[in-house]
């Protein structure tokens, strides 16, 4: 089963200084104490007030939060509709006048972590701006797809800009997403903004960014990418009649993760392991070496069962009966890295 899994953020609650005069970058700070009685008034059962922040002269707040927060972590938004909105008030005396509200995100049927960490308040262009980060994801079990949002907020006119990641957990990327940057007009059309989101976004944990090692197809991490691409692998079949395959060192199977002993087939020459909705892996006990049989990973359909039917041959059973077994001999797969 794949070792990746999002982040649930921890519990906690900010509030920030104001920018200095300059052009510097400054990051914003949290307070080392926070009044308990103030939290528990900006607080409800399902909306918390996540970020506050004051302008240069301290005579407005603006204030950042979150509806259908997680009874745990304000940070993790569970609801069927979730939304993210920013508040801007003038400061009257002990009281607090409201004067405008705009939405920064609104979605319906998927799970909403904001990152407590990653956050910057900085001046560009003589304007004040925070930039934080918002990872959406779906609350069904049939979509994989992580959607990323870097969120660029205006602090005085509460005007925003959104770049968007868009991606999948995958082996190669651990922690990040593996995805890539959507295009987005009203970025295009400022370059200095553009530039400013790009920057902090890939600064972000949650962006996967390979180091050069990793760029290599060749690379263990890579087998995936490597076996669909010498495959011409896609969605709607399960795996070509002739398979290429590679045989690597690196023992795929730990970098797969845990497995139950009944994914597990051998013999003598070869020990093959079927992962939840995922990989087929094996090891050639001989050369002892590893190599994938069939990479995927899926939420329903995919689960398969795999069994020697001869010495050098598998049948490969998915959980859709109408799904035909695949039978595959394992002599026949032609390695690329033998060519």
């Amino acid at each position: 089963m794949k070792k990746n899994t999002i982040l649930i953020l921890l519990l906690s609650f900010f509030t920030f200084s104001s920018c200095k005069k300059d052009q510097k970058t400054e990051k914003v700070k949290t307070t080392d104490t926070i009044q308990k009685e103030g939290i528990e008034k900006e607080t409800s059962d399902k909306t918390a007030t996540l970020f506050t922040l004051s302008n240069q002269d301290s005579t407005e707040v603006v204030r950042i939060s979150a509806s259908e927060i997680s009874s745990d972590n304000p940070f993790f938004l569970v609801g069927d509709k979730n939304a993210l909105a920013v508040s801007r008030y003038r400061k009257n005396g002990k009281s607090l006048q409201f004067i405008q509200k705009e939405t920064l995100l609104s979605d319906e049927f998927y799970y909403v972590n904001i990152d407590e960490h990653h956050f910057l308040r900085k001046k560009i262009q003589n304007e004040d701006y925070f930039l934080f980060a918002v990872m959406e994801s779906s609350q069904g079990n049939g979509d994989r797809e992580i959607i990323l949002n870097f969120i660029m907020l205006n602090v005085t006119n509460l005007k925003s800009y959104t770049l968007k990641y868009v991606g999948e957990a995958t082996l190669r990327s651990d922690e990040g997403i593996d995805g890539a940057f959507l295009k987005n007009e009203n970025l295009e059309a400022n370059a200095t903004i553009k530039k400013e989101l790009y920057q902090f976004a890939n600064k972000s944990k949650w962006v996967y960014n390979p180091t050069e090692e990793e760029k290599d197809i060749n690379y263990y991490k890579n087998f995936e990418q490597k076996w669909q691409l010498d495959n011409n692998a896609n969605t709607e079949s399960s795996f070509p009649n002739s398979v290429k395959s590679t045989y690597y060192s690196e023992n795929l199977f730990q970098f797969n993760g845990n497995y139950d002993k009944d994914q597990v087939i051998e013999n003598d020459r070869f020990k093959i392991v079927t992962y939840f909705r995922h990989n087929i892996i094996g090891y050639d006990k001989t050369k002892k070496l590893y190599f994938p049989i069939i990479t995927e990973s899926c939420a329903t359909g995919c689960d398969k069962k795999i069994e020697f039917v001869s010495e050098n041959e598998i049948e490969i059973t998915y959980e859709i009966a109408t799904q035909k077994a695949d039978t595959l001999d394992l002599n026949a797969i032609r390695f690329t890295n033998n060519d």
